[in-house]
């Protein structure tokens, strides 16, 4: 009887740290933090490059950064990412970017999304054509979005003492 107890206790405590209680998606909450298991599927490569002294993405449109996240916390989850989506994969650099400034994480929903300077990449859905920078100056959440790279003015964030991780907050 006592082996019996002992094992089913073990399978109830197996079963119940299988289960977490942080939700699904990017940030479920605030101070969640990122998977950075093995079993995170790999990444296609994304190529940045600089035209016009910001960072592009391979299909030419403006890539953003938002003055409110850090590398513990981004501003940018649940719906707000349909108006901004993150930049997926791995960045390689391309013509004029600085690769030592180039990086990824792995979200919370498992997707890799590529940062510069430490901080997360994104495009903004009004943007329909290369060159288009409408989302540029634009203030929502408590933070500033601005082109990537050298226009954007930001300086990279302090990085975290947490353990890593992007939590959430946000929308």
């Amino acid at each position: 009887m006592k082996v019996r107890a002992v094992f089913g206790s073990v399978a109830v405590l197996a079963l119940v740290a299988g289960c977490s209680s942080s939700g699904a998606g990017y940030g479920g909450g605030g101070g969640t933090s990122a998977s950075f298991t093995s079993s995170t599927p790999k990444a296609a490569a994304v190529s940045i490059s600089v035209k016009g002294g910001a960072l592009v993405g391979a299909s030419g449109r403006s890539l953003y950064v938002n003055s409110a996240d850090t590398t513990s916390h981004v501003i940018c989850t649940g719906t707000c990412l349909k108006e901004w989506p993150p930049v997926a994969g791995k960045p390689s650099a391309g013509a004029g970017v600085d690769a030592a400034k180039l990086g990824s994480f792995t979200r919370l929903d498992g997707a890799v999304q590529a940062t510069y300077g430490g901080y997360p990449l994104f495009e903004f859905a009004e943007d329909s054509a290369p060159g288009d920078a409408k989302g540029n100056g634009v203030t929502d959440e408590g933070g500033t979005w601005g082109l990537a790279g050298a226009a954007a003015g930001l300086s990279s964030p302090a990085p975290s003492s947490s353990g890593g991780g992007y939590g959430g907050g946000g929308y």
